[in-house]
């Protein structure tokens, strides 16, 4: 047992050297903040945090033979080859179910999963307005700048997300058709499989029919006309948008004008500071003198057709900072950049279950009354 005057020794000295530790580690917490502090702004940052996300895809032919990292480095290129790496090094990645090294080499028909942890996703709006709705089928109005489905930054604010975890009943429901996320408007969901069944393929033999309301600059528009330009992906910086181009597919959408107005007069007061945006964007011109309110009727369904057909027949909707004359990018903006006028106003199907005819209407925000 130590003596009375040992046990004091060590106890200055533990006391010295939890000073000196004070000391070095002052700075860090002037810089920082105490302890509870650092850890109360990191709970802040996550509060918001959606619960992360697991990715899959399965291995082709053309790709057998590649390392797990040269697969996604190439295929997933929103981060880099460290990223990966590091990825892949804390089992993040998984090859049927398992935790590899990055070098292993890939077979046909392997599962890949990525999990993705938890992040922070950007502002959104998280809310809907039911259209219409029964045991069968759910019709609601999207705002602008709401995500239909995960993709990129967005997982828990999805309009997809929003719907399921509204309600027990629509748990499985799952939309027909697409918005844009900077597009506002009707948009089906067959809440079961045999409703999303029957709406899938009435969106593909063109039985579900859907109305859109844009205000376009329209000088010299016809009164009605039948846009075609073929649509493919093109590239754009280090993405891949669809656009009109020459070898794209054959794609049509029948416009129509409603109003002309001079474009002092055109839009209500709360949405001319839009207007002028547009102007910033490079949407319009002094030159313009009148704008349009058109309905367009997509006959095909390409990603992004309305806004790439109006804008190639010299009718960029008010707003757009991505396409320009001729259906192609004007801007680096990137693809789910919004602020554009584009409403889905009018959808029209067969009632999965009675076959009736469905018809409904939708008023945008920015078309005064």
């Amino acid at each position: 047992m130590p003596t009375p005057a040992k046990a004091l020794r060590a106890i200055k000295s533990i006391s010295r050297s939890h000073a000196v530790l004070q000391s070095q580690q002052r700075p860090l917490f002037r810089a920082l903040g105490s302890v509870d502090a650092v850890a109360a702004r990191y709970d802040a940052r996550m509060q918001n945090a959606n619960r992360g996300y697991v990715y899959r895809s399965r291995v082709g032919e053309l790709d057998a033979g590649h390392t797990v990292l040269a697969y996604h480095v190439a295929r997933f290129r929103h981060s880099d080859e460290a990223a990966w790496r590091e990825s892949i090094e804390h089992g993040r990645v998984l090859v049927n179910g398992r935790r590899v090294a990055a070098d292993q080499e890939l077979r046909t028909g392997d599962d890949l999963e990525f999990h993705r942890p938890p992040w922070r996703e950007p502002d959104a709006p998280e809310r809907f307005d039911v259209a219409f709705e029964d045991e069968h089928v759910l019709i609601v109005v999207k705002p602008a700048g709401l995500q239909v489905l995960p993709a990129g930054p967005f997982k828990a604010r999805t309009l997809l997300e929003l719907v399921r975890s509204s309600d027990v009943s629509r748990a499985g429901a799952a939309p027909a058709h697409r918005l844009g996320r900077g597009t506002s408007g009707l948009i089906a969901f067959g809440k079961t499989a045999s409703a999303r069944s029957s709406l899938a393929r009435q969106f593909r033999e063109l039985a579900l029919v859907k109305t859109y309301l844009a205000w376009v600059e329209g000088e010299r528009l016809p009164d009605s006309f039948a846009a075609r330009q073929p649509i493919a992906r093109v590239a754009h910086g280090p993405l891949q948008i669809f656009a009109a181009a020459e070898q794209g597919k054959p794609s049509l959408t029948r416009v129509r004008v409603l109003r002309r107005e001079p474009v002092a007069h055109a839009l209500s007061a709360a949405r001319r500071s839009m207007a002028s945006a547009a102007e910033d964007h490079g949407v319009g011109n002094g030159a313009r003198t009148e704008r349009a309110l058109v309905a367009a009727q997509p006959i095909t369904g390409r990603p992004d057709q309305i806004r790439i057909h109006l804008a190639a027949a010299g009718a960029p909707i008010v707003g757009d900072p991505l396409f320009g004359p001729g259906g192609t990018p004007k801007s680096d903006a990137p693809p789910g950049e919004g602020g554009y006028l584009l409403h889905a106003a009018a959808l029209s199907f067969a009632h999965p279950a009675s076959g009736a005819r469905v018809k409904l209407r939708s008023r945008p925000e920015w078309l005064p009354s």
